[in-house]
């Protein structure tokens, strides 16, 4: 028997998502590579910037509400009217980060203290991307366990035997010999506070998501803030999340057919 059945599974798509997000300033993409480069390592555009990691998916939402229409001569309603739009994304944050935080929990400034630094010294040799052993002219200040900076990055020192020191993570980039590196004694600092600010930003988001056959599709939300649920963390053995709740807004200068988000997918 014929199979009856026309069933297309490369329509059929799942998989997670990237959210990223911008400050809201009427301006929006008209591709995908405005956001992202369409190579590895896929890196974000200037004035993007990455949410990373979610657990339990990111969820969009859309709906409306309406009003029935109603005559005398018939006893239920002939039309239905649009009152009220609704659009909201969801999602729960796993990288509890303080840039994350601030957009999450609306928090106010961040301000960053640098770290203190120790008697500095030269590195001896040049240092490769990726190199874990640093060869320094003088070892006095550095300790096991303790930090350093290096190229403004900062480091933890796992070893030191005699003048060479071992450091986590790697060197990020090459390293000419004699760039000054100095033992850090009081770790920098950032501070972000919660109050009861009354007014809460518009940010514009990009949802990012690959399908079977390879290809990208993107949805833009136009003018997005977040809502005033809860946002409850838990501090116990799991891993703390962060969640995060938007609505999405009609923004006025669009056409009214995508005045709230749009949708642009690569085709074959």
């Amino acid at each position: 028997m014929p199979d009856i059945y026309n069933v297309n599974p490369n329509n059929i798509v799942g998989g997670p998502g990237r959210l990223v997000f911008k400050a809201y300033d009427g301006t929006f993409p008209d591709s995908i590579a405005e956001v992202m480069d369409l190579t590895s390592p896929y890196k974000l555009k200037a004035g993007w910037r990455d949410l990373g990691a979610t657990t339990d998916g990111i969820s969009v939402s859309r709906g409306f509400d309406t009003d029935d229409f109603t005559v005398d001569q018939v006893s239920g309603p002939v039309d239905t009217e649009i009152t009220e739009w609704s659009h909201s994304l969801e999602t729960t944050l796993a990288e509890n980060t303080v840039e994350n935080r601030q957009l999450a929990l609306a928090g106010g400034e961040i301000i960053e203290t640098p770290s203190v630094l120790g008697t500095s010294t030269t590195t001896v040799g040049a240092l490769a991307n990726g190199a874990t052993l640093v060869n320094v002219t003088d070892v006095t200040g550095f300790t096991v366990g303790g930090y350093l900076e290096l190229k403004g990055r900062s480091h933890q020192v796992s070893a030191v035997s005699g003048s060479t020191l071992t450091i986590t993570p790697a060197v990020k980039e090459s390293i000419a010999a004699g760039t000054s590196i100095a033992p850090i004694t009081e770790l920098g600092t950032r501070r972000i506070g919660y109050g009861t600010m009354t007014e809460i930003p518009f940010h514009t988001y990009a949802l990012i998501s690959q399908k079977k056959d390879g290809t990208l599709y993107m949805a833009v939300f136009r003018k997005c803030k977040i809502t005033g649920d809860d946002k409850e963390q838990t501090f116990a053995k799991e891993k703390r999340t962060l969640p995060l709740s938007l609505n999405a807004f009609a923004d006025g200068d669009a056409k009214q057919t995508e005045n709230v988000y749009y949708e642009i997918e690569q085709v074959l």
